[in-house]
């Protein structure tokens, strides 16, 4: 059992996990200052005399042609090799069927359902019905026994008493 001190142990798994995001939230955006600083810092690369979209410019930029080669150092192999894969969809029962495996009884399980239901050949509901009304009438039997003996009791005491006091 738990201590009557500790808080609850769902609470400390909420704590905790607000902690640790809260802690990854903090680094990032620690991580994030530097970064932010030098694009802001960063200057223009052309200066704004010519508009975005002019054709001059798109001429310019495309006769300077590319600022890097890529010399690799291995010779490059011409034919990619692609890797293929065929992921069967998983079979899944349908929620009725689910049940009826879940649920059902095979024949054995259903032979001892019967068995027990009838407790070997006997019907168990009726064999209760039977004791409770045999208890009944017994109870019943025994009130009326109880009721003519103190009946017969009160009529002895009436014949012992003189006949005058009897009103």
């Amino acid at each position: 059992m738990s201590k009557p001190d500790s808080p609850p142990l769902r609470l400390n798994l909420y704590v905790g996990t607000f902690l640790q995001m809260t802690r990854l939230a903090l680094l990032c955006a620690l991580a994030l200052v530097p970064a932010v600083a030098t694009a802001l810092e960063a200057a223009p690369q052309d200066p704004a005399t010519d508009p975005p979209v002019s054709l001059e410019r798109i001429k310019g930029k495309l006769a300077k042609g590319p600022a890097r080669e890529f010399k690799p150092d291995a010779p490059v192999a011409l034919r990619p090799t692609f890797k293929s894969r065929v992921d069967q969809r998983v079979f899944v029962l349908t929620l009725e069927q689910a049940l009826h495996k879940e649920f059902d009884l095979n024949e054995l399980q259903r032979q001892s359902a019967e068995w027990a239901a009838k407790c070997c050949g006997y019907d168990i509901g009726q064999l209760l019905e039977m004791a409770s009304d045999a208890l009944r009438e017994r109870k019943i039997r025994k009130t009326r026994e109880q009721i003519w003996r103190e009946l017969a009791e009160i009529e002895a005491a009436r014949k012992k008493l003189p006949p005058a006091e009897v009103k």
